[in-house]
């Protein structure tokens, strides 16, 4: 079984042996048929050149005391998705008395942030219109990941773009699973979409596939690898040089995933991410259960616990969780 299969089965489906026996299967004809399907997408990707930024230099109690140039923030909350609890949380860490289901309804969220000199930019793009019936997620596996969807008429976030009238520049992805990249079909292709170095794109014909992204899409690579280490983060960047957006790598859950640190005129906002999907999870130390990495996941969780103690007044908003 190829590693990317090998990551979708593990996502929530170790306790289903038969699916396994299927996806063997599956992938045994999808490799003696690669003519017949189409091939996964592969974007151009370009590195980000990091500005020098003065940070490293700085208290945390400075940066987060200069004046903000993020001056708007918004969150958009572009529809709900069904999926299992152990894709959440590991659920090897939860009391074998519980009280969680096996599905749980989770928010899929855009966040929108004006910056005085560069304009208007989000970060992922929640879901398209689509996910007002099946989504634009599919092939054998997909029911394995997102059950089902709830969206209500101009939930989208192309709609909700609109209404703003706001103008935008481009996007920040905390990561490339499919359910933080679904709204990409109804955006405009040529805005400029930054993620993190070693980030992968998960589409295999026939069993797990997606419109997201195709070969003429250009992907910008930051390489947190040439950022600074500020405690309690063992990788920061200064995206934008003025200590106004900060990316934070925090693998596990992917390899290359980001969260991200604005400093709002309302304050620091701290987006985990998929580092940490829900409150629950972020305030017991239990990391996600569809990993790529469970140490490095555990060790990411815990860096954005440590600033949480460290600043428990900035704001934190879950991966899928206000």
């Amino acid at each position: 079984m190829n590693l990317a299969l090998q990551k979708l089965y593990y996502c929530g489906q170790n306790k289903k042996t038969w699916l396994l026996v299927i996806a063997v299967s599956l992938i045994v004809i999808a490799s003696s048929a690669t003519v017949i399907f189409n091939s996964s997408p592969n974007p151009k990707r370009i590195s980000y050149q990091l500005p020098d930024t003065e940070i490293d230099e700085k208290y945390w109690k400075e940066i987060m005391n200069s004046d903000a140039l993020i001056d708007q923030f918004k969150i958009l909350n572009t529809g709900s998705v069904k999926v299992p609890l152990d894709g959440m949380l590991n659920t090897d860490k939860l009391e074998e008395d519980h009280s969680f289901r096996e599905y749980v309804w989770v928010d899929v969220f855009v966040f929108m942030f004006h910056h005085q000199d560069k304009g208007w930019y989000i970060i992922d793009t929640g879901l398209d219109s689509t996910f007002q019936q099946n989504g634009n997620i599919k092939g054998l596996l997909a029911d394995n990941f997102i059950k089902a969807s709830r969206q209500e008429k101009d939930q989208n976030i192309a709609a909700q773009i609109e209404r703003t009238g706001n103008e935008i520049n481009g996007i920040f992805f905390t990561h490339l699973h499919g359910d933080h990249t679904a709204g990409l079909p109804e955006l405009d292709p040529t805005l400029s979409k930054y993620i993190g170095k070693d980030e992968e794109i998960v589409d295999m014909p026939l069993l797990y596939h997606t419109n997201h992204f195709n070969d003429d899409i250009r992907l910008i690579e930051m390489d947190w690898s040439k950022g600074i280490a500020k405690p309690p983060f063992e990788h920061l960047m200064d995206i934008f040089g003025d200590g106004s957006l900060l990316g934070i790598h925090t693998p596990g859950h992917s390899n290359g995933h980001l969260s991200y640190l604005l400093m709002s005129s309302e304050g620091p906002i701290l987006l985990t991410g998929d580092a940490s999907h829900t409150k629950y999870g972020f305030e017991n130390s239990i990391e996600p259960g569809w990993v790529e990495d469970r140490s490095a996941a555990e060790n990411s969780l815990s860096q954005l616990v440590k600033f949480h103690r460290m600043f428990p007044k900035v704001d934190i908003i879950y991966g899928h969780e206000q």
